[in-house]
């Protein structure tokens, strides 16, 4: 059996955190032996891996700490329990996932002489690299004792090798997202009645927590420039929870006159049935890595409007499932609202594109496929 030790930072409810969430499930019942480490104690996700008897090791609760001390002192116990998991198990295949993650599993790595797989997953672009260049530097040093890096995306592929991994360090493996709870939905009709939403309005919809570079202030923008050009009743959704921009969102949409059409719903539970519920979804991200968003959006049959940034156009095809936007670019993005906003018939087509796209291509079941295979061919290289 091939013995993998995941490393990440928490489980919250984070793209990273649900990837694994669904992914090692599926390894376990291939046979792969699989153990999680959390480097901090934050781990709503942690019954789903209970569920399926995947060992999950958290970090030291330090809401006792002031917190000015907290960071510092979770980075040097995270560092610790690394070190001992390292001369533990020698043999395991160690997988970290998003930079800190990787920073402290590879300095681990380096102080316990470790010399067997040491793989590291970037899910994002590395934008943050600009905002913390010395942890950017530290990184990359990093890389010439890193095995192999995977990249979700193209763009995020492309950027490793130009921090400096070699032809053949770095892999690609899609996202992938679970089909079912977007299977025998209720009709659209159904749904807007059991969420109170009227059946004549245009709903659109983005899907993302309220962080600055997710672009809200640049869809408020958007519609607001457009709004007397979109039917008369009409609608936009936002799902996500607060990072503390929702008061800022807020006092713009009433600023821009649209306060009456803007809805924050915050976490939900139920997004698939908003997602089906919809007509047009949207991301209009500075920066991203390749979105489950889009892909849940697109499973529920939307047309959508993204940026052209990270992997978005690689899972929206321009004109085929939808219509990829520049980024940081109101007037850019209201076009391609306004022009799916009058627009039902393509948006049908779009949408009924994008559902068979999801299903060929980025399905969990196939990542997850992907992810074995890397795992197999990872252990074979090493004893040849």
């Amino acid at each position: 059996m091939i013995s993998i030790e995941f490393i990440v930072g928490s489980l919250e409810v984070g793209g990273a955190e649900r990837h694994l969430s669904q992914v090692l499930p599926i390894l376990k019942s291939a046979g792969f032996l699989i153990k999680v480490h959390v480097l901090s104690d934050k781990a709503p996700l942690k019954p789903i891996f209970d569920k399926a008897g995947i060992p999950v090791s958290l970090g030291a609760n330090l809401d006792h700490i002031p917190p000015i001390l907290r960071r510092p002192i979770r980075l040097v116990l995270s560092l610790a329990k690394l070190i001992r998991s390292f001369l533990k198990n020698r043999n395991a295949i160690r997988h970290a996932f998003l930079p800190e993650a990787y920073l402290l599993t590879a300095i681990a790595a380096r102080l316990t002489f470790f010399s067997g797989p040491l793989v590291m997953s970037r899910r994002s672009l590395n934008d943050y690299q600009k905002r913390r260049p010395f942890l950017g530097k530290l990184e990359r040093l990093m890389h010439r004792f890193t095995t192999i890096s995977l990249g979700n995306s193209r763009a995020v592929v492309q950027q490793l090798y130009d921090e400096g991994f070699e032809p053949g360090k770095v892999g690609l493996i899609y996202n992938g997202i679970d089909l079912l709870p977007f299977q025998n939905l209720p009709q659209k009709q159904e749904l807007r009645k059991n969420l109170s939403l009227d059946q004549d309005t245009l709903i659109f919809i983005i899907v993302a927590n309220l962080i600055p570079y997710k672009g809200h202030i640049d869809l408020l923008n958007a519609i607001g420039a457009v709004r007397t050009q979109l039917p008369k009743s009409w609608k936009l959704l936002c799902v996500g929870r607060d990072s503390g921009i929702l008061s800022k969102l807020k006092s713009q949409a009433q600023a821009l006159g649209i306060a009456d059409h803007v809805e924050f719903f915050g976490n939900r539970l139920d997004t698939p049935q908003l997602l089906a519920a919809a007509d047009i979804g949207i991301l209009c991200s500075h920066e991203e890595g390749f979105s489950n968003a889009i892909l849940e959006a697109m499973a529920a049959g939307l047309p959508m409007v993204v940026t052209n940034v990270g992997g978005n156009a690689e899972a929206v095809e321009d004109m085929h499932t939808g219509l990829v936007v520049l980024p940081k670019d109101p007037a850019s993005l209201a076009e391609g609202l306004l022009s799916l906003a009058l627009a039902p018939e393509l948006r049908i087509r779009f949408g009924n594109a994008g559902k068979e796209r999801v299903h060929q291509h980025f399905t969990v079941t196939q990542c997850a496929k992907k992810y074995a295979e890397f795992y197999v061919a990872l252990v074979e290289e090493q004893f040849k």
